[in-house]
């Protein structure tokens, strides 16, 4: 009897764990949204190693955000995915000449 109780506790939390890695991204899904949005906000060419992003995208995104972001054709669609946050205000620029020398 307890050994029964034991089997339907671990079904039910395996089933839990199961239902919510469901909603978890492919990585090539991940890889298109990411290239995707890249080029939508014209940042392709600052980094080539999108690893990371591509792990970030699996564990943290849901399946319709990153498809949403994977077919965006503009940044508008893009925002509305909701596959990232967007900040509009830039950094400001340091002052200076930027040489690395303190003089």
């Amino acid at each position: 009897m307890v050994m029964k109780r034991f089997a339907l506790a671990f079904a039910v939390v395996l089933s839990s764990v199961v239902a919510v890695g469901c909603n978890k991204p492919a990585e090539e899904d991940c890889k298109k949204a990411i290239e995707n949005m890249r080029k939508l906000m014209g940042t392709d060419a600052y980094v080539t190693d999108i690893q990371p992003s591509i792990r970030r995208c699996r564990g943290g995104s849901s399946r319709d955000a990153v498809a949403c972001a994977g077919a965006a054709k503009t940044r508008t669609e893009l925002e509305a995915c909701g596959f990232a946050k967007f900040d509009e205000a830039a950094p400001a620029a340091a002052s200076g000449s930027g040489s690395g020398s303190a003089q």
